[in-house]
């Protein structure tokens, strides 16, 4: 029903067709105390107002409708009765009640309006209340009175009649629109469904770069909330360079999109390396209107390339130093003993007896360096067996806090969120690690700091060690030479250190992995498979290949 938008047509129409019949000299002078138009534009006034205030408050709807529709039979009625009977201009306003009542209430509605109105509209005319003196006129012949009450009749019914198929055509045109409305919702629901699911990120703008689509990867790869960048420009979440340089390319001249790399900075201040493809949005004209950025986060192959990258050195490293090693240990184990045995058979006065002394020490902290380096290009192999690394790292800690290094300035920390981590390992190599990462860790804390340690399980139940310190940290030069071998940032050191974690971690099968930053401290993480799980990839490649 469209009750609402019938008391205000209702409304408008009865008052102008009232001031224009006054204007026409179709009323009376008078209804009783008030002039007959004052009467009528407050009666009209006064019930358009209550009907409004049913349609506010009251629950019956169609209740309302039933006496709106007997109100207005009755008032064109009355204005019938009082504007020149059978030649009042009003009795268009039973033609615009039988309309509504088709709109609103179907073929019966119709109906009933028209047979109302039929009956109303004769007992006005044939009431005798029309005299011929109010109608200024000579008395119309009864036949023409019935053939004109007729005539109206006719129409009154016609009209029903094509209100009823118009209020048909109508239904059905409101069902297929219905339809269609249903159908597009749920097409832009499964498109909403699929922007979404997209598991790379999708950025659709307009040619001034504003944002349209941001799916909920481009939120998680970005960093950024989809109700905070849309409608604003794309250059403050990919960077104007970029955005310049898509601006450059035709890219409807260019059949293949147009592909990026760039690290991307987060709200947070962390940065990622993300791969676009550029793509021109086009309509059905081929009319350029935006552009389409999907993209995927490409960190973590850039950081396997770089570890690939660093195995490669290593191995070709490793294979030269073997032989290398090899070259110098056994003249240095001849040289060496050679000073041992003139040591002990000579009586040398005491500066040269201090020289031998030097050589010697020398040719032990060689011969180190010699041991260190073929640990490298050729470590052993250790037996794996199941480890808790919890009393492990508990022994490795007491060590260091009993070494010289640690002095009062300096406090080491270990905390234990779970007493069982399990892993297979070799407990000799990995004291060997959890020993070189802290030592390092002492040596960036020169004035003191404090070491945190510790141990847990992760969501996927990989065994976890992290090394907190907060030394002298790393620049970004300085973190891309961390594994390096002979690269050492400490005086004292060889540089042979982290390249051997690096190994025993390999032969682990764990992952290490580090943040730091300049003057702020380094984060070292280690991670371990866990027991179930140790060894799987291993027979997993063994048969691909």
């Amino acid at each position: 029903m469209y009750l609402l938008e019938i008391i205000i047509v209702r409304a408008l129409v009865l008052l102008l067709g009232l001031n224009l019949a006054d204007r026409l000299d179709l009323f009376p002078e008078s209804l009783g105390p008030l002039p007959f138009l004052v009467f009528f534009n407050i009666l009209a006034f006064t019930l358009t107002l209550l009907f409004l205030l049913m349609y506010r408050f009251s629950g019956d709807k169609k209740a309302q409708l039933f006496l709106q529709i007997g109100t207005d039979l009755i008032l064109t009625t009355v204005l019938v009765f009082h504007s020149r009977g059978i030649e009042s201009p009003f009795v268009s306003f039973y033609l615009l009640i039988i309309i509504y009542c088709c709109l609103s209430l179907g073929r019966n509605g119709g109906m009933v309006g028209a047979a109302l109105s039929t009956i109303l509209y004769a007992g006005a005319i044939t009431s005798g209340r029309i005299s011929i003196e109010s109608l200024n006129q000579p008395p119309m012949d009864p036949q023409q009175a019935t053939f004109r009450i007729a005539a109206h009749a006719l129409g009154f019914w016609a009209v029903a009649f094509l209100g009823t198929y118009l209020y048909k055509r109508l239904q059905a045109v409101e069902s297929q629109l219905k339809e269609k409305i249903e159908s597009l919702t749920q097409l832009q629901k499964l498109n909403e469904h699929i922007v979404s699911s997209i598991r790379s990120g999708l950025i659709t703008t307009d040619l001034e770069g504003r944002i349209a689509v941001f799916n909920s990867a481009a939120e998680e790869l970005t960093g950024r909330n989809a109700r905070d960048v849309i409608d604003k420009p794309i250059d403050h979440v990919i960077g104007s360079d970029f955005w310049k340089c898509i601006l450059d390319v035709d890219l409807l001249k260019n059949e293949k999109a147009m592909r990026h790399e760039a690290w991307i900075s987060l709200p947070k201040g962390d940065k990622r390396f993300l791969g676009f493809s550029v793509s021109p949005l086009m309509d059905n004209g081929h009319q350029l209107l935006g552009y389409i950025l999907s993209f995927q986060d490409l960190t973590e192959i850039i950081r396997l390339e770089e570890e690939v990258r660093l195995k490669d050195r290593m191995a070709a490293i490793g294979r030269m130093a073997a032989g290398i090693a090899h070259e110098i240990r056994n003249p240095l184990a001849a040289m060496q003993g050679s000073v041992e045995i003139l040591r002990s058979h000579s009586t040398l006065p005491g500066v040269d007896e201090r020289l031998l002394d030097i050589l010697i020490r020398e040719s032990d902290r060689l011969n180190k360096f010699v041991e260190d380096f073929l640990n490298f290009a050729r470590p052993r192999k250790y037996a794996k067996n199941s480890i808790n690394l919890v009393p492990l790292l508990k022994d490795s800690v007491i060590l260091l806090q009993n070494t010289p290094e640690i002095r009062e300035k300096h406090s080491v920390v270990l905390s234990v969120e779970e007493p069982l981590v399990r892993i297979q390992g070799s407990a000799d190599q990995l004291n060997q690690v959890f020993w070189n990462v802290a030592q390092n860790a002492i040596r960036a804390m020169p004035n003191g700091g404090e070491l945190k340690i510790g141990v847990r399980k992760d969501r996927e139940g990989w065994g976890l060690i992290e090394f907190e310190d907060n030394g002298i940290g790393m620049s970004r030069e300085e973190q891309e030479q961390f594994f390096q071998p002979f690269h050492s940032e400490f005086k004292e050191g060889i540089g042979l250190g982290l390249s051997i974690i690096f190994q025993i971690m390999e032969d682990h099968q764990g992952k290490v992995s580090f943040e730091s930053e300049k003057g702020k401290g380094t984060r070292v993480s280690l991670s371990f498979p866990p027991e179930e799980t140790y060894g799987l990839s291993n027979r997993v490649e063994s048969r691909i290949n």
